[in-house]
C-alpha cells in the first residue's frame, strides 16, 4: 500500500491562521494540487460535502471528489490549529483537512488512499501532534515517523 507522503510535498501542506470558512481552506487546498482544472475539482469536492460530512474522527475531515483528468490521487493537507466550523460538524470544530481528488475511472486508488489516512491517524495523540508544527516539512516528517 502507498504511503500517504507519496502523494504529498511541502508545497501541499497549508496552515491557516484563525478564522477561514470551510470553503477558503478547500479552496486553497485545491489551487496547492496545480489541476487543469480546479473550477471542476472545487465543485465536485463542494458536491460531495453537500451529500455527507467527510468528518472521519474528532477534529479531522477528508474532504474529496472525483474527476475526469487524473490518473492517480491528488492530495493536500490543511492545518489550522484554532479550528474551523463545520456546518456538518455538530459544532465540533476541524483542526486538519486531508483533501484529495481520485480519479473518476479508479475507485480502487481512491479507497487505497482513504485507507492510508485512515491508518495514519488512529495514532493517538497524531492529531494534536500535526496541530502543533509550524512548518511543511515538519508535518512531512511527522507522517513519515508514522508510516515507518
Amino acid at each position: 500500500m502507498k504511503n500517504v507522503t507519496n502523494y504529498l510535498s511541502e508545497k501541499r501542506i497549508l496552515f491557516f491562521p484563525a478564522g477561514p470558512s470551510k470553503r477558503q481552506v478547500i479552496g486553497s487546498l485545491i489551487a496547492a494540487l496545480d489541476l487543469k482544472d480546479p473550477t471542476a475539482a472545487l465543485k465536485a469536492v463542494l458536491l460531495r460535502e453537500e451529500q455527507g460530512s467527510t468528518i472521519i474522527a474528532p477534529g479531522l475531515a477528508l474532504p474529496h471528489g472525483r474527476i475526469e483528468g487524473i490518473t492517480r490521487v491528488e492530495a493536500a493537507v490543511g492545518i489550522c490549529s484554532s479550528g474551523v466550523h463545520d456546518p456538518h460538524g455538530g459544532g465540533e470544530l476541524i483542526r486538519v483537512y486531508v483533501l484529495f481528488l481520485g480519479p473518476a475511472d479508479n475507485m480502487k486508488e481512491n479507497l487505497f488512499f482513504l485507507a492510508s489516512v485512515s491508518t495514519l491517524f488512529q495514532k493517538k495523540g497524531f492529531l494534536d501532534k500535526l496541530c502543533k508544527l509550524a512548518s511543511p516539512q515538519g508535518v512531512l516528517h511527522a507522517i513519515r515517523q508514522v508510516e515507518k
